[in-house]
């Protein structure tokens, strides 16, 4: 397994430009609305994270199309070595799909492959390590956005659906007037939704199951 590298003291990142209008969209819990950024609960790739005086950064993960939303969510831990891959209906029930429109121009720090090799590094260091490997990712968001004042999150590849981009906003910068709900819609209860997750499921081997 290639281990994750500590990041430098400061990162100076290259950036990527998201236009006003743009929709970006997020599967989250019910329990939480289509625009709200986690407070600091979790174990992700890049979050949660501190700033250097211990504060917590709440963030927000969304994606570029639905069915990148849905590989990072719902998809994200099923084992693709499995001989049967499948995901619960009771695991659908608490879901909702939000399209998010974006307001003004987002700055994000460019995660690509070509941005990783300008740090001697590439996805396999970063983006494609296991789940093992996140409290070391984390110290690169953090470290990123300790180090880049003038960003409002990150965006990268998809690991998990690479037709599409993933990205994590920071709530410290980024804020609810900022973004827009377009649609917002329980998943479990919209035939439409429910019938592209099992088309996605299936490019993949991923059945849905009561």
């Amino acid at each position: 397994m290639t281990a994750v590298p500590p990041p430098p003291s400061s990162i100076t990142c290259n950036v990527m430009s998201l236009a006003a209008e743009q929709i970006l969209h997020r599967i989250h819990d019910t329990r939480f609305e289509a625009t709200t950024f986690n407070p600091g609960f979790g174990d992700t790739r890049f979050a949660p994270i501190r700033t250097p005086e211990g504060n917590p950064i709440p963030t927000c993960y969304a994606a570029t199309s639905f069915g990148c939303a849905a590989f990072e969510y719902i998809f994200h831990d099923i084992n693709v070595t499995a001989d049967f891959k499948s995901v619960s209906m009771r695991q659908i029930e608490r879901l909702a799909y939000s399209r998010i429109e974006v307001r003004r121009e987002l700055r994000l720090a460019r995660l690509f492959e070509p941005d990783l090799n300008k740090w001697g590094h590439s996805r396999r260091h970063l983006i494609d390590t296991p789940p093992s490997t996140y409290p070391a990712t984390r110290l690169w968001s953090a470290a990123i956005h300790a180090s880049n004042p003038n960003i409002d999150g990150m965006i990268w590849t998809s690991r998990k659906y690479d037709e599409e981009r993933a990205l994590i906003l920071f709530g410290d910068r980024v804020q609810p007037f900022d973004l827009a709900v377009r649609s917002s819609t329980r998943m479990a209860s919209s035939p439409e939704w429910l019938g592209e997750l099992r088309e996605l499921g299936q490019l993949a081997g991923i059945v849905l199951t009561l």
